[in-house]
């Protein structure tokens, strides 16, 4: 019996890497982290066993961005769906070691990818505009502001790109709630 249960558990191991392997997702020569641009998320969404999942993005200067991460995080906890934390800052920028440190302080589980410095070149900002220039799809205003919760579904489709003004919408007085825009903007998409 034992010896049939090692091919078994070999072989559903196998097939559970080859999901996220038939991304061909690449490491970063600087740091331990998965590259990626548009085209890598929607395949890691297409390969996830959720039917939609979230993309978190993180720069390690911006206070909303650390501020929103715990409630970013909680969304895999509380719902059927798979959490990533993208970070924007390059792959050679000295800034991206303290954002993984800020992200594993949140959580040792979380996981973390960056945009790919061959694909999105410049500083921070210059990356993170081409980047949601690149992942906004047309029926969503296109604000390369941080702090976005991006939302791509089992087909690999973008079903939500979250901006500043998601908070806007719900509070009059500007008063930034995250856990009211998610509730009415991400929410309903991964229940």
């Amino acid at each position: 019996m034992k010896l049939f249960l090692i091919p078994v558990l070999s072989l559903v191991s196998f097939l559970s890497w080859g999901q996220q392997g038939s991304c061909y997702l690449q490491q970063s020569k600087n740091i331990n982290l998965t590259t990626v641009d548009k085209n890598d998320l929607q395949c890691i969404a297409r390969n996830s066993d959720k039917p939609n999942t979230v993309f978190y993005t993180l720069a390690s200067w911006c206070a909303p961005c650390i501020k929103h991460l715990p409630d970013a995080l909680r969304l895999e906890k509380d719902y059927n769906t798979n959490v990533y934390v993208l970070l924007v800052e390059s792959e050679e920028d000295n800034r991206l070691k303290n954002a993984v440190k800020i992200v594993e302080n949140e959580s040792m589980d979380a996981k973390m990818l960056v945009l790919k410095d061959s694909v999105y070149e410049g500083g921070v900002k210059k990356r993170n505009k081409a980047f949601i220039n690149d992942i906004t799809p047309a029926q969503f205003e296109i604000i390369p502001d941080f702090s976005k919760f991006i939302v791509i579904n089992d087909k690999g489709e973008v079903v939500m790109v979250t901006n500043w003004k998601d908070y806007k919408k719900l509070d009059k007085k500007n008063v930034e709630n995250v856990q009211q825009m998610l509730s009415h903007t991400v929410v309903p998409l991964i229940q």
